[in-house]
């Protein structure tokens, strides 16, 4: 338990260095000043990103590429993008919904599924 609230207060202090000093989200105006709507979305994914990398249900590969992704991108960035596939897929992609979420999320941050397959059974044998 004490490793996951390290994990958990290391992410959002990361946060806080992408994205300015003082509070993480609300502090750093990068493109003009956000609105209420754009900091829940990023503590909403910030939070199915955390969630992921605790699960046991989720594989190491792709909580790796889920720590790289965050690692290489703002948090900012992330939103935008998560942002733009959910506007691109009216009624298929729901916020409520963080197992949909977290899909999405992990093919922004690359990792494809039908790629990792074919390199586990190449070095299957």
């Amino acid at each position: 338990m004490r490793n996951i609230a390290k994990l958990t207060t290391s992410a959002v202090l990361g946060m806080g260095l992408v994205l300015g000093s003082g509070s993480a989200l609300a502090a750093a105006p990068a493109k003009g000043t956000q609105s209420q709507a754009e900091v829940n979305d990023a503590m909403l994914y910030l939070k199915v990103l955390i969630s992921g990398l605790q699960s046991e249900k989720v594989e190491q590969p792709v909580k790796g590429a889920l720590v790289g992704c965050l690692y290489n991108n703002s948090l900012g960035k992330i939103t935008e993008s998560m942002d733009k596939v959910i506007a691109e897929n009216p009624g298929k992609i729901h916020k409520d919904n963080p197992a949909e979420l977290l899909g999405v999320m992990v093919r922004i941050c690359g990792y494809n599924p039908q790629a990792a397959a074919s390199d586990n059974a190449a070095k299957g044998r």
